[in-house]
């Protein structure tokens, strides 16, 4: 066989070779994600991208269920907006929320949990639940919903309720006395005490919930994609508990 007829047989099978792997990523079914900023757990690095633990192991999640997912970082609202809306096809974030639960689905499986502390100075008495919280000065983070779980102790008629912009400037406030206990989650201020020396300041913890893949009932095979991320889930590699 001369040259010229043998180099379009090798040509043509070097492509059948290499095409699955040079076409795998353009041929994912593209998600439309949103996270909040939740450092270190989600948030946006310095160039502008995705990053946190929990965004490295979704996107390996989608990756080996045959998807790619685009990040967006919103505030809340606009999240249960947009799900409600199909304008998002899944939000990485709490499992269960009452308000989205008629325009929403959830796959069987949770990273891990979130845990909420009522954060104090030692001489302040310890709490156990949330009801213990009726009638204090609370310091609460701006635009965290805190899945509702406070309603009990801030809706009461004696509890004062002021609002932090940055888990540090609630962590001075409750330094300074400006409130008897913080409403906040471990992971944000476990790293925000690690730049700060504020030994007197402990903590009860209140409640937890876990965190998932909450999917919009109006993304097209909504259904069908969730079993291909249960499909392609493990406890061990994905769940973020070790």
């Amino acid at each position: 066989m001369s040259v010229n007829r043998i180099l379009p047989v090798i040509i043509a099978w070097t492509m059948l070779v290499i095409a699955p792997a040079w076409g795998e990523e353009g041929r994912r079914t593209v998600l439309k994600g949103a996270y909040i900023e939740f450092p270190p757990l989600t948030y946006t690095d310095g160039q502008g991208k995705p990053a946190g633990p929990y965004m490295e192991a979704t996107n390996r999640l989608a990756r080996e269920a045959g998807y790619r997912i685009e990040w967006r970082s919103l505030p809340i609202d606009r999240i249960y907006l947009y799900l409600r809306e199909g304008k998002l096809d899944l939000w990485l974030g709490s499992q269960g929320v009452p308000a989205l639960s008629r325009w929403t689905l959830e796959p069987d499986f949770s990273f891990r949990d979130i845990r909420l502390h009522a954060y104090h100075l030692e001489e302040t008495g310890p709490v156990s639940d949330v009801t213990d919280l009726k009638g204090s000065h609370l310091i609460q983070i701006r635009g965290y919903t805190y899945m509702n779980q406070l309603d009990p102790a801030t809706e009461a008629g004696a509890t004062q309720v002021d609002q932090a912009s940055t888990h540090r400037a609630a962590l001075r406030m409750l330094k300074a006395e400006r409130g008897d206990y913080l409403l906040d989650f471990e992971a944000p201020v476990t790293q925000t005490l690690e730049k700060l020396s504020f030994p007197e300041i402990t903590h009860s913890p209140i409640t937890s919930w876990g965190t998932t893949l909450v999917f919009s009932r109006k993304t097209e095979d909504a259904r069908r994609i969730i079993r291909d991320f249960e499909g392609a889930w493990t406890e061990e590699t994905h769940s973020l508990r070790h």
